[in-house]
């Protein structure tokens, strides 16, 4: 008896997934997407370079420390 118990859920089992699996079948076929546009390499524009500053920078923080450093005498 157990055995048919076994047999008889394994079928029902079966039988519902396969009926779950068909519930979820889509027969509405989605349209095809565009292709994506195509970019050559050729086609670029030049960039605009951006104006450079004329004015001189400022001196960073290892200027600063090696000013620092050269100032002490080792006697």
């Amino acid at each position: 008896m157990k055995t048919l118990r076994q047999l008889i859920f394994i079928f029902v089992a079966v039988a519902g997934l396969t009926l779950g699996a068909a519930a979820q079948e889509n027969d509405q076929k989605k349209p095809p997407k565009d292709p994506p546009p195509v970019i050559n390499p050729g086609d670029k524009k030049p960039k605009d370079k951006p104006p450079k500053d004329t004015k001189p920078k400022k001196p960073g923080i290892s200027y600063f420390i090696a000013g620092k450093q050269s100032n002490i005498d080792l006697v």
